[in-house]
């Protein structure tokens, strides 16, 4: 059980492989220094063990690590987000 995130900047993509089955979080770059969260998909097959939290927790990592900011159109990276103060302050 692999669960070891990528992140596929060509693809704007961040997935994870458990029980031979992907998770994933998508994103899209609208404008220069903010990426926009479209979706965090976690099959039901794997869910329940928090991996789409660890899919945000990647991409916010990489957010404040480069100096960027947030949006997000996906209603669970969203939830997250608004829950973590730091999170929530690099918001755009």
């Amino acid at each position: 059980m692999s669960q070891d995130i990528t992140h596929d900047a060509a693809r704007q993509r961040y997935s994870l492989i458990v029980d031979g089955v992907e998770a994933y979080l998508t994103y899209e770059r609208r404008q220069p220094g903010v990426r926009h969260i479209t979706h965090t998909i976690v099959p039901d097959a794997i869910g329940g063990r928090g991996l789409g939290k660890k899919l945000v927790t990647a991409i916010m990592n990489d957010i404040k690590a480069s100096g960027e900011h947030v949006t997000s159109a996906c209603w669970y990276a969203s939830g997250v987000i608004d829950k973590t103060p730091d999170w929530a302050a690099l918001k755009a």
